[in-house]
């Protein structure tokens, strides 16, 4: 942070400055704008599995209005192997789309048969900032996003052993 061209560190957090400030005063803050992963913590059970996106202070959200042929944005997992990018100002992810299993009945004895099917690779799909989703149409959106990797929670009894 930059206050009348003298430059203070700060760290993550809040940052307050204290002083009489007059016309003409200038403050200049940098923030990282880099996209990013976020991680929730593994112990909220809704959004374990998956990441966000964050570009500086900014939540980004997935819109299903900017996948083609993609009803709801729960068809899609974000691959982590390969980090959001910066593109012509707006950041974008690597999605694959899943094919979930078509059965009559939701549950399985075979934990096999319970993981849908990765499918076609969606290269360069853009997100939006979370404040302004929902401008173009009808859409469903997500801001937690599922990740093509296989979090499940650990046997923490095969752990012990």
């Amino acid at each position: 942070m930059t206050v009348d061209g003298h430059t203070r560190p700060v760290g993550p957090g809040y940052v307050t400055e204290q002083r009489i400030w007059r016309p003409g005063d200038e403050v200049v803050l940098s923030l990282p704008m880099a996209p990013r992963f976020t991680y929730p913590d593994p112990r909220i059970d809704a959004v374990r599995g998956c990441v966000a996106v964050e570009r500086g202070p900014v939540v980004l959200a997935l819109e299903s209005v900017d996948v083609d042929g993609v009803d709801s944005v729960d068809e899609l997992r974000v691959d982590t192997g390969r980090p959001p990018r910066l593109s012509a100002g707006r950041v974008t992810v690597s999605l694959r789309r899943v094919h979930p299993n078509d059965h009559d009945w939701p549950y399985r004895t075979d934990e096999a048969e319970s993981v849908p099917a990765l499918g076609e690779e969606l290269d360069e799909v853009a997100l939006v900032a979370y404040h302004a989703w929902a401008n173009r149409g009808p859409s469903t959106m997500r801001v937690w996003l599922p990740t093509t990797a296989d979090r499940r929670t650990p046997d923490l009894k095969e752990e012990a052993r």
